[in-house]
């Protein structure tokens, strides 16, 4: 009879649906003055975590910026939705030209920006993707988001007062286990 026990529990155990694990995808992106992106010579520099939740369907970074304060972020970009920080992607591997590049997903000025003793950092938490594109008025899918971000077409990028066009920037990669 004890036996009997271990053995109807672990069979009531099996029927207990068990929740999904989100998926994970992590990227990261090391930003600079000369990158092929942003050939502008400045010395800030910036890496990123960029976390993608393919079943949530968000994106979080956080990033880390040296040798830029805060306060040169691009006023007019600070003011709108889209951000002064936000990510591009670009229509194939040559990333230098920035007309073969949309806007795909932003980061709004707000709370997740903060002053460092080095620069600023941004720490955005998990923000949904739909949500974001919608402040694009884009209906890009974030399946083509994703396959982007893959393939190596996705750039991270800081557009300051001095470079409206973006001071630092750096490709997109995912991170090795």
């Amino acid at each position: 009879m004890t036996m009997v026990r271990p053995v109807m529990m672990a069979a009531l155990l099996a029927l207990v649906p068990v929740a999904a694990q989100a998926r994970s995808v992590t990227y990261t992106a090391a930003l600079s003055g000369d990158s092929a992106s942003a050939k502008t010579g400045s010395t800030a520099r910036a890496t990123a975590e960029i976390i993608v939740d393919t079943d949530a369907m968000t994106v979080a970074v956080r990033m880390q910026v040296s040798g830029m304060p805060v306060t040169a972020l691009w006023d007019n970009l600070v003011v709108a939705p889209i951000g002064p920080v936000h990510l591009h992607q670009y229509a194939g591997a040559d990333l230098s030209d920035p007309d073969a590049s949309v806007l795909v997903f932003p980061l709004p000025f707000g709370p997740s920006y903060r002053a460092t003793a080095e620069g600023f950092a941004v720490d955005t938490g998990a923000q949904s993707y739909a949500k974001g594109m919608a402040t694009l008025g884009s209906t890009a899918s974030f399946e083509a988001f994703v396959a982007a971000l893959d393939r190596g077409a996705i750039v991270l990028n800081i557009h300051t007062d001095a470079f409206n066009a973006g001071e630092i920037s750096g490709p997109v990669v995912k991170a090795h286990p």
